[in-house]
């Protein structure tokens, strides 16, 4: 299989090329199974073996670039693209010859988003109809689009690119599936431990004894980098086009997150940030709890566009639910997810295994 890879320099970018690329296997061979989730019972996200024949890893930044390179260096899969996903004809040189495209590439921070509304759309939306076009036109077979769970009911300018880069994902499949290209999403909710995140953020301010918080009420789903990689993988060896994967997550309040994190320490709140911040996440929309089954432990969403459904009734079978996990209806943070709230000592043994993943 070859692969082609956007935010290749990234946390999940960073973890899919060392998954991908294991140095204990040259042939970058590997299987992926879900992981159990800490706190809960709902395993599998189903297995698939793939041998990673190419893996061109594309990213717009040449220093942390090369430092990847240098990382990758004696992997024969591995090749370096630098390239902006803005740019429709470098995507091109990098799609030839790909089977697969995995695009993690966007523009994420939320404040400087709404003070850079036209950057953000260029890459996020864009950036995305790019990636999806260069596939088709290089006969890229699968095409697997990252987003957030911020795509539901947007109230920023990253969800909204979010949710319209999701759109079009799902739409675009009345045009690409005949050619022989299909694509589909992948959401889930904040990857502890990546760059930006407030482990890291906490991890500095430790030190001096108070931990700051934007609003202590505000839940979120949690999810370990691993994971995110393992679902994207269970996504390739099962999309059909057009599907919007979801991981059986778990939440808490960001104020327990903390305790959790640095129990010595005080809390400050701030207030939340400018830019438009909910105090609670949803995984899935009013209209997608209509339609949504769940599959080899994960939830999944039919697309609803009105052209796909010859397409989609053709794969009725593949595609009954077979109640692999539960599907909350809501689906949202404050009520925990598939689950209930995480508890304290379930934060601590998630922070344990973030802490000791290799690929954080």
């Amino acid at each position: 299989m070859k692969v082609l890879l956007t935010g290749a320099t990234g946390t999940f970018g960073k973890a899919f090329l060392r998954r991908s690329l294991s140095p204990l296997d040259q042939a970058a061979s590997f299987q992926t199974t879900g992981n159990p989730l800490v706190g809960g019972s709902h395993g599998c996200m189903g297995m698939s073996s793939y041998s990673v024949t190419k893996l061109a890893a594309f990213a717009r930044s040449e220093s942390r670039l090369s430092n990847v390179s240098a990382s990758f260096s004696n992997a024969p899969a591995f090749r370096a693209f630098l390239g902006d996903v803005r740019d429709k004809e470098r995507l091109k040189d990098a799609c030839d010859g790909i089977d697969v495209i995995v695009h993690a590439a966007a523009l994420k921070r939320v404040d400087d988003g709404s003070y850079n509304p036209s950057e953000m759309i260029q890459t996020n939306i864009v950036g995305t109809q790019n990636v999806i076009r260069a596939g088709l036109s290089c006969g890229v077979s699968k095409i697997v689009i990252v987003s957030s769970d911020k795509a539901v009911a947007p109230i920023n300018v990253y969800g909204g690119t979010k949710f319209v880069s999701e759109q079009f994902s799902i739409a675009f499949n009345s045009v690409s599936i005949p050619r022989g290209t299909k694509v589909s999403c992948v959401r889930y909710g904040n990857v502890l431990g990546s760059t930006g995140s407030v482990l890291t953020l906490w991890d500095k301010q430790r030190e001096d004894g108070v931990i700051k918080i934007t609003d202590g009420t505000m839940t979120r789903f949690w999810m370990s980098v691993d994971d995110a990689v393992s679902l994207v993988f269970s996504a390739i060896h099962h999309m059909q086009g057009g599907e919007i994967f979801i991981p059986a997550l778990r939440s808490s309040s960001i104020e327990q997150l903390a305790h959790a994190f640095a129990p010595e320490c005080e809390l400050e709140e701030t207030g939340r940030r400018v830019g438009g911040e909910k105090v609670h996440e949803h995984l899935l929309s009013e209209d997608e709890c209509r339609r949504v089954i769940s599959r080899d432990g994960m939830i999944v969403i039919p697309p609803g566009t009105v052209r796909l459904d010859t397409h989609w009734d053709s794969l009725s079978n593949l595609w009954d639910t077979d109640s692999s996990v539960p599907i909350p209806v809501p689906y949202t943070s404050e009520s925990g997810g598939v689950g209930d709230l995480y508890s304290l000592s379930e934060l601590h043994e998630l922070l344990v295994r973030i802490t000791a993943d290799p690929y954080v």
